[in-house]
């Protein structure tokens, strides 16, 4: 293998180099080489300059007192140590302070809940409170509403012939201008028809020369509302009503209910027959309502 040329250089500087170190320590070799006649006389070995005897003696030994051990010194922390214990301190310290703020939140989270809960409580109790004084208002004023309606029918019990007065006597009633009380036996005591016919129970009709082939029928109805229905009819000869409009001249009330049931009853009435009478006649039927 062919060296380069700074192998080669670099060979030759070690070589002189190392030649140049030998001959340095040669040198220092033979300045420091002791000269005989310099050297002196070799002297007997003693602790004094006084003597006597020809013996050397023995040394004294020496007595071996144990040296008590070192007291062992812990080793400085370095300062690798140190950062770290104060990371860590640092790291449970504020480790300490998230757990404190988290028990306070989920305290505070409590608290809040449960002063929800109270709220929502009281609200409940309230409302029942306010619902029970409504259930109590109403209930008294229905009560007050039916003593009203039975002490109105028995103020209508006792004014049901209106031509009695207080002292049991006996006036009349009537347009004539005679003596006695105008209507019909089997009529209504409220009715203020004087002609036609009555069939009693609120039940007053007006058909001239005609009277009720049977008893009439009741209006059925189921209605808190009170009043008359003045129902016109057309009757043919044979004494049966072939059309029926309630709300005519003299009706009280406006309640459908009871209007629908005056027509009802009065389709279903039935007159006397009379071929000599008209081939339609038009009459009228009142039915009283009374509360129920």
């Amino acid at each position: 293998m062919i060296a380069t040329k700074e192998q080669r250089i670099a060979t030759l500087g070690t070589a002189a180099f190392s030649v140049l170190l030998m001959l340095l320590l040669l040198f220092v070799t033979f300045i420091n080489e002791p000269n005989a006649e310099e050297e002196g006389i070799l002297i007997n070995f003693g602790d004094s300059e006084q003597g006597m005897g020809e013996v050397e003696p023995r040394p004294a030994v020496a007595q071996n007192i144990p040296t008590p051990p070192p007291t062992p010194t812990p080793p400085a922390p370095t300062p690798t140590q140190t950062g770290e214990e104060e990371v860590i301190n640092q790291d449970f310290e504020e480790s300490a302070v998230i757990e404190q703020k988290k028990k306070a939140e989920q305290k505070k989270r409590q608290e809040d809940e449960l002063k929800r809960q109270q709220e929502l409580e009281q609200q409940r109790i309230a409302e029942e409170q306010r619902r029970q004084e409504e259930e109590r208002k109403r209930q008294e004023e229905l009560q007050r509403q039916q003593q009203q309606q039975m002490e109105a029918t028995q103020n209508k019990a006792k004014n049901a012939f209106a031509g009695r007065n207080t002292n049991g006597s006996n006036t009349g009633e009537g347009n004539t201008g005679q003596p006695g009380n105008q209507g019909s036996l089997n009529g209504d005591p409220n009715s203020s028809n004087r002609a036609g016919g009555g069939a009693g129970n609120g039940i007053n009709f007006n058909l001239a020369g005609r009277s009720f082939g049977s008893t009439p029928p009741k209006p059925e109805y189921n209605s808190k509302a009170e009043g008359k229905v003045v129902v016109e009819i057309r009757v043919d000869r044979s004494g049966t009503v072939v059309s029926a409009s309630p709300g005519k001249a003299g009706t009280t009330t406006n309640d459908p209910v009871l209007r629908e049931a005056a027509k009802a009853a009065a389709l279903k009435a039935k007159f006397n027959s009379d071929p000599n009478a008209a081939e339609i006649q038009v009459g009228t039927i009142t039915y009283t309502f009374i509360q129920q």
